[in-house]
């Protein structure tokens, strides 16, 4: 079945509220965008702000109806969840201080959730919100949007079928150094929230940085950490959190992994790629320049995969919605998740199979694992670099 037979089924489209994400927000232009690239969802309510007079305004941007633009999430959930054309999921977009409270306030009332990364403060709430998920049955779809793009499922794929071998190292990196990330602000009060130890602590970098590098090596190689060896550090003057990070991993089965969070990688913009080596080649991919996947292996010349070719798996090309030589990027690969979350929700609520549009979505359990990561990293740094268990 495809997705437009299932939005044929369902009728309309998925009603979405969004707390945060509003006019002073970094990411919310993003989630605006990338929820209504493909046409399965409309955003009917939110609560944009802590602000009460930025969340009216962004409302208001949005054409919200005055009854359905919130200050208070609280507020939105219990309304909400009380109407008849109530919201069927919300999109949690605040700082990770917030994303706990938020997504148990709407799942209690049947609603389902779309969160950013990463997904609570720490991995008690982690587990919390773990357990509330499976009790609720509810739809939880954590935003890693990076595994949207069409070759990095594509790359998942390829591991999959053995094209590389049994996988050995796994690198991957986000390493950013742009003006914005390099420095703190001359006025402490202007510093963004990711620079914040209130957020997630000193080593809140591993959440809004590093979750996407280890997500994206789990996502890919199937394999998660079993240990952790840390060192984090601060370079830039007067921040009061870690700006750069280096994980020795031990993966499952044997497999040794790294991964590297930077904000003080001087010259990047980006910079979130990864490197998997197995015994007959290796896979690499880079956001920066995502239309490729470079194959190389043992002995043999390097062989650069493309987008949108008749060639690629059916994973990648259900992910693709233009013709090779045409660029997709970024919106588009956070659109794809939106989309599956959409379709999934719908063939749910129709009592119709929903794993062909869910199987690639990032979950609960992968914001858990990666929570777990970090908690595990905060202890070896902690500890002189240590090898700590991830199973916290």
């Amino acid at each position: 079945m495809t997705r437009k037979d299932v939005l044929r089924k369902f009728g309309r489209r998925v009603r979405l509220g969004l707390v945060g994400g509003g006019a002073d927000s970094v990411i919310g232009l993003t989630h605006l965008l990338a929820m209504r690239v493909d046409g399965f969802c409309e955003l009917v309510a939110g609560a944009m702000s802590v602000d009460p007079k930025i969340a009216v305004l962004s409302g208001q941007n949005e054409l919200l109806a005055a009854d359905r633009i919130y200050t208070d999430f609280q507020e939105m959930a219990f309304k909400e969840a009380e109407r008849a054309d109530g919201i069927d999921a919300v999109v949690i977009a605040t700082p990770p201080q917030l994303h706990f409270p938020v997504a148990k306030a709407f799942l209690e009332r049947g609603i389902a959730v779309m969160c950013e990364k990463p997904m609570t403060k720490n991995v008690e709430e982690a587990w919390e919100l773990s357990t509330l998920v499976e009790k609720t049955g509810k739809l939880f779809c954590l935003t890693h949007c990076y595994t949207g793009y069409p070759m990095v499922r594509q790359a998942r794929q390829m591991i999959r079928s053995g094209l590389i071998g049994k996988v050995r190292l796994i690198e991957a990196e986000l390493s950013a150094g742009d003006p914005g990330v390099m420095s703190e602000p001359a006025n402490p009060s202007l510093r963004h929230w990711r620079f914040r130890a209130g957020s997630m602590g000193k080593h809140a970098i591993l959440g809004e940085v590093g979750s996407h590098a280890y997500n994206m090596a789990c996502f890919v190689t199937g394999l998660t950490a079993e240990k952790v060896s840390a060192d984090m550090v601060t370079f830039a003057e007067g921040r009061e959190v870690f700006d750069n990070a280096y994980l020795t991993l031990a993966f499952e089965g044997g497999v040794r992994g790294r991964i590297w969070s930077s904000y003080v990688a001087a010259g990047h913009d980006q910079g979130l790629r990864f490197q998997i080596f197995g015994e007959w080649g290796n896979l690499a991919w880079e956001q920066e320049n995502p239309e490729g996947l470079r194959h190389k292996p043992v002995g043999g010349p390097a062989v650069q995969w493309a987008r949108g070719y008749d060639q690629l798996s059916p994973e990648s090309l259900r992910a693709s919605r233009f013709r090779s030589g045409h660029p997709e990027g970024y919106v588009l690969a956070f659109a794809n998740l939106y989309s599956e979350f959409a379709c999934a929700f719908m063939a749910r609520s129709l009592a119709l199979p929903a794993e062909e549009f869910s199987a690639a979505l990032p979950t609960v359990h992968d914001g858990l694992v990666g929570m777990q990561l970090i908690e595990a990293a905060r202890r070896s740094n902690e500890e002189g670099g240590k090898w700590c268990s991830t199973d916290v």
